[in-house]
């Protein structure tokens, strides 16, 4: 059995968004809980389910970003948020075939 799992910082530690990761996409939110979180019924559930192991991949993710926004410029310059979208979208499809091109031929 596959499990997909959200993976976030402890800033996303809110009882809607961990109720929007876990019934609307099916998956299961990695998020750390915030030290006064004391109610609220996904975190409750998350303690048991929360696995370091799988979080400790979310620096992957980061470092990913971080060469994003290096070698294409962070900022987004649209004016709306459909063509920021679409902009983001496009880094993201230029940096997987840049990438593509930097890998070792085997």
């Amino acid at each position: 059995m596959i499990h997909i799992y959200i993976l976030a910082d402890r800033a996303y530690d809110t009882e809607p968004i961990r109720k929007c990761i876990n019934e609307y996409t099916g998956a299961f939110d990695q998020i750390p809980i915030k030290t006064r979180a004391k109610k609220g019924h996904y975190r409750l559930n998350s303690i048991s389910i929360f696995r370091p192991k799988i979080y400790s991949l979310r620096s992957n993710v980061e470092g990913v970003f971080s060469v994003i926004k290096r070698l294409f410029n962070g900022t987004n310059r649209s004016r709306t948020l459909k063509l920021s979208n679409k902009e983001t979208k496009l880094k993201n499809l230029i940096y997987n075939i840049h990438r593509s091109t930097q890998l070792p031929k085997k």
